[in-house]
């Protein structure tokens, strides 16, 4: 036996004792499947690796390191009840972070006797996804090349407009065709490709630029000439829009968490809500939303004319 993955994209994050309630034993979610700070359940066991809400990103690793951490400290061995490593793997994405924890849990041989190339590209990766590519890597290292061809199947999605639809199938699809590519990058027979950091402003603030990401990694693109707080905005069907909100560091002032308060308030939500953490977050992930950019940035705009007027 070996995990199982479970993936439903159509659910919205659940809480980690609901988790605990309505999952099976032997249950570990990936990357925001359940909201909330990394946790360990021995009585199940169950595993929260997340690097979402509640943290501080900075200093918090992305779920596949955390995946590649707690492997090398025995958690193979808490799962593996009967002697055999099985566990049950939810996720509701499919994103770099959800594809690379996942490659770490099905190959576990692989995962507890790492290679010098496996320990380098969890590392770039979960520097990358910590900081939602903002790292000043060079874009033109190697390595970066090597990064966007493996993930290129997940970044081909999410500029499709596809993940919209949330067809779990096309989402495991994503999955293993990444897991499959980073098993060619580790072999040395992957592939590099050019980043695609094409994007326009399209609005914005004082302080902050709303883009639409022309190419693949509009966002990288807009990190790399300056701005250093954005939210990248993506037409859905059926009159919505996919966001996503960042800033480079929590040294920037762009109070992500208050914005995310307020847009919650506006777009009514309850369970499919905006989320994330203090550097990143991003529209309900299962609906989309229903805020148009002029009013997105209409809230933004308002909070933080008010935010800076607290503070004359």
């Amino acid at each position: 036996m070996s995990a199982e993955l479970h993936v439903r994209s159509e659910v919205p994050p659940v809480n980690w004792d609901e988790f605990i309630v309505t999952h099976p034993v032997g249950s570990i979610a990936l990357d925001g499947y359940v909201s909330g700070v990394p946790r360990y359940n021995a009585e199940g066991p169950y595993l929260n690796a997340n690097h979402h809400e509640d943290v501080d990103r900075l200093a918090t690793l992305s779920t596949a390191q955390q995946i590649l951490m707690y492997t090398r400290m025995g958690l193979d061995k808490a799962f593996s009840p009967e002697g055999v490593f099985a566990p049950k793997v939810f996720v509701n994405d499919c994103d770099q972070d959800v594809c690379a924890a996942w490659f770490l849990l099905n190959n576990m041989s692989q995962t507890k006797n790492p290679s010098p190339a496996l320990n380098r590209f969890i590392n770039v990766a979960g520097t990358l996804d910590v900081t939602a590519g903002a790292f000043p890597y060079d874009k033109n290292l190697k390595i970066i090349g090597e990064l966007a061809w493996v993930f290129e199947p997940y970044t081909l999605f999410r500029a499709s407009g596809e993940m919209a639809k949330k067809d779990n199938g096309q989402y495991r699809s994503v999955i293993q065709s990444v897991e499959s590519r980073i098993s060619q990058h580790l072999m040395g027979r992957g592939e590099s490709i050019e980043l695609d950091t094409r994007y326009k402003r399209i609005g914005g603030g004082k302080t902050w630029s709303m883009i639409q990401e022309l190419g693949k990694d509009g966002r990288v693109g807009a990190l790399v000439d300056g701005v250093d707080a954005y939210v990248a905005a993506q037409e859905l069907a059926g009159g919505k829009w996919r966001y996503t909100i960042g800033r480079k560091s929590e040294f920037i002032p762009f109070d992500i968490p208050s914005l995310i308060a307020r847009l919650n308030e506006a777009e009514g939500a309850t369970d499919d809500k905006w989320g994330g953490a203090t550097i990143i977050g991003g529209s309900p992930r299962v609906g989309g939303s229903k805020l148009t950019p002029p009013e997105v940035e209409a809230i933004l705009n308002d909070y933080l004319a008010a935010a800076q007027s607290m503070t004359e």
